[in-house]
């Protein structure tokens, strides 16, 4: 067969880097034809995750997997209030410089994109070549969204004017009626979603598929409903292809663990299902008046944690940065008096942790990646959203699928006038959650199972993969571009 090269553009967001790297291993060693080159969107805004992002390709070493990092752009005169401009304008910038790279590349016969960078898809159409989205989210937020462009596109219903007469929707991804407050506020906010998400929502309908990191067993109310012809309007959705469960399980090795071995000598001498794990994603962080109340929280809990403590980003974006002096940040004494039955970090291989059998609970921002890791483990949550799409991943664990506890559906760091999480909130959800063999812990258990199959050979996920892989091949046009 025809040797024949993709292209992978994605946000320079470990969030999305992580999982689009690990899909385009999977599908180089599924399609021996096939070339990736991953189109890097480097920028200088921020410094510490660029070095982290760089580090991530740095260690990839995959055959026929070729990183390409395009220009930098000079930001300095780039208007940037928010992180989401940010990346908006980062994509237009490169528009220019991914057509450039694509028409020397030999053989190249169609591009996967992020969520957020669907303005490359026209590249694909000005070479005939088909485009596909990576949806780095829940196949359930990608209804709310298709939902919700489907009212405003077919129906002229608009979204801000049902927001504000409803307090619950029905959604047909979603089992149980919604709540307002949970919805991303990338479909809430008539900015965002006016200005952004609601273009890029109307190009996923131009795809030739969307491929989703999930498992039909997982949320098979949501990809049923993304299956069936008119569920979301009357123009159709290209084909889904739930792949997942697709994780770095090469965190788990001994060489990714290296730099933390003091945790994990620790979590060895612990008993089983005795540690609660904290920690909300590489940009999570508080203010230190909420700190102190998790802090308090967790010790008036009494049991055995590894927490993961950053201070808030000094930029409008970026990663969380790491604490030199945890016991600044924490109240006074705190170190001292749970020195022997817990551990304060700044960083850690969240995916080792979690695998690591000592480890019977995980108080979560519930970010996707994050969710997919801990239901991998069988490891339950406490969920605690901050941002994005997290309120709705918290209540589908929570509400829909009964695989979570609360300490928050809502909480949003966006908002001004959040009130704190206090402590004996805390200290119930993390008691729930560390709670024995309850039904929870159970059912989290049978789907960490379940995911496991899905990806075996004849599973679920495997058998959508290979389906794929062969349209991806027998689409493609032989003489490339």
């Amino acid at each position: 067969m025809e040797k024949i090269e993709l292209v992978m553009v994605m946000a320079p967001m470990m969030g999305h880097l992580v999982p689009a790297i690990e899909l385009a291993k999977i599908m180089l060693q599924k399609a021996n034809c096939l070339s990736i080159s991953f189109l890097m969107m480097n920028s200088t805004f921020d410094p510490e995750a660029t070095a982290k992002i760089e580090s991530l390709t740095a260690s990839c070493k995959f055959d026929r997997l070729h990183f390409r990092h395009l220009p930098m752009p000079d930001i300095s005169q780039w208007n940037i209030p928010h992180q989401g401009i940010y990346l908006h304008q980062l994509t237009e910038f490169h528009k220019s410089n991914v057509r450039e790279t694509v028409s020397k590349i030999k053989g190249f016969a169609g591009i996967i994109v992020d969520m957020i960078n669907t303005p490359m898809m026209d590249i694909a159409d000005e070479l005939s070549v088909p485009s596909y989205i990576f949806f780095t989210c829940s196949a359930a937020c990608l209804g709310v969204m298709l939902h919700f462009q489907a009212l405003e596109d077919q129906q002229t219903i608009k979204t801000l004017h049902l927001l504000q007469r409803e307090t619950k929707l029905v959604i047909p991804s979603f089992t149980n009626e919604v709540p307002i407050g949970v919805l991303p506020i990338f479909t809430t906010s008539e900015r965002v979603w006016s200005g952004r998400f609601l273009k890029h929502t109307r190009n996923y309908r131009r795809a030739k598929g969307i491929i989703i990191n999930t498992f039909a067993d997982f949320e098979s109310q949501a990809i049923d409903t993304l299956s069936m012809k008119h569920s979301y309007g009357t123009t159709g959705v290209p084909t889904i292809y739930p792949v997942g469960l697709i994780l770095n399980r090469s965190q788990i090795q001994a060489e990714s663990t290296k730099g933390h071995l003091e945790v994990i000598y620790w979590l060895d001498d612990q008993p089983a299902k005795s540690v609660l794990f904290i920690c909300f994603g590489s940009t999570g962080s508080f203010k230190l008046d909420q700190v102190k109340e998790i802090a308090l929280g967790l010790e008036k809990s009494g049991y055995r944690f590894i927490w993961v403590l950053k201070r808030p980003s000094a930029i409008k974006i970026g990663f969380a940065g790491e604490v030199e002096n945890h016991g600044a940040l924490l109240p006074e004494g705190f170190l001292n008096r749970t020195a022997s039955i817990g551990k304060v970090v700044s960083w850690v291989p969240q995916l080792a942790i979690l695998s690591h059998p000592a480890v019977g609970g995980f108080v979560s921002h519930c970010g996707w990646n994050s969710t997919l890791e801990s239901i991998w483990c069988g490891v339950p949550i406490a969920t605690w959203p901050l941002v994005a799409d997290e309120q709705l991943n918290a209540f589908q664990l929570v509400k829909e699928l009964g695989i979570a506890v609360e300490i928050s559906l809502d909480y949003n760091e966006a908002n001004e006038h959040q009130p704190l999480v206090k402590a004996g909130q805390i200290e119930k959800g993390i008691r729930e959650v560390m709670d024995g063999e309850n039904e929870v812990r159970k059912r989290v258990k049978e789907l960490s199972e379940k995911s496991r199959q899905a990806i075996k050979e004849g599973g679920s996920s495997h058998v959508t993969f290979e389906n794929l892989i062969h349209t991806i091949c027998s689409s493609l046009p032989k003489s490339g571009v």
